[in-house]
């Protein structure tokens, strides 16, 4: 996880996913939300004033991998499943807001009868086998967590961006010498996240990487909120 501050851009790697990473990291007095699946070492547990969210696209995975093939029962009751979230994402990408306080009040209008749809059905499937019983049983627990969209308007329906935006860092995690070792997943981690801040702010990456390092060449004690990507100056020298 990769921060900054007015003074030093840091960095924070740890090599377990153990629930005391993410209590150093945001401490057990973070109120913020946090996008998070059924891992057990991330949950109030850990962080009892966050907010937790939950990616809809995991929870449909499971039934997309029973759709693919198992028996014709199960096959059509995950069929339907998919459907039904289906639904619920096609609503979600055509919400049309300025602000998180009206997307909220949106996803109440539009998207919350489609997704209670979905757990109607499979709440009312009889005695679950198998995968598909685990399907079910994940969905269900990690309802609470998916319905928080209805409250905080900030919060997405998936994670799907933000695990795209990472797969770079972890393909070069395979393949590249010391990657595995902490200097260099510090390294990677403060790499990438420029890359990808970059890439949110619209900027040519060649071109900010190129301001950015041309600049810490000439001087080591720069004001980084000078070169943030979303300071006007940045954005008019290496904006797209």
């Amino acid at each position: 996880m990769f921060s900054s501050s007015a003074a030093k851009p840091t960095c924070t790697y740890a090599p377990t996913r153990s629930g005391k990473v993410i209590i150093d990291i945001l401490t057990p007095d973070y109120t913020g939300a946090v996008m998070c699946d059924g891992y057990r070492g991330y949950g109030q547990e850990q962080l009892p004033k966050a907010t937790f969210g939950s990616c809809l696209i995991h929870i449909r995975r499971p039934f997309i991998e029973l759709v693919k093939g198992l028996t014709l029962k199960n096959n059509a009751q995950a069929t339907q499943a998919v459907k039904l979230l289906s639904r619920v994402f096609h609503k979600e990408n055509n919400l049309r807001y300025k602000t998180p306080v009206e997307k909220k009040a949106q996803r109440r209008k539009l998207v919350k009868p489609l997704l209670d749809a979905f757990y109607r059905f499979i709440e009312g499937i009889a005695y679950p086998m198998h995968k598909l019983k685990d399907a079910v049983k994940n969905a269900l627990k990690l309802k609470d967590r998916v319905y928080q969209i209805f409250k905080i308007g900030e919060l997405p329906l998936s994670n799907n961006s933000i695990e795209q935006s990472i797969r770079p860092s972890t393909i070069i995690r395979k393949n590249s010498l010391f990657a595995k070792s902490t200097a260099g997943a510090e390294a990677n981690a403060i790499f990438y996240t420029i890359v990808q801040t970059a890439k949110l702010n619209n900027l040519d990456i060649f071109k900010y990487l190129e301001l950015i390092f041309e600049a810490y060449t000439r001087s080591q004690n720069l004001d980084l909120k000078a070169y943030f990507p979303w300071n006007p100056t940045v954005q008019k020298i290496c904006g797209k």
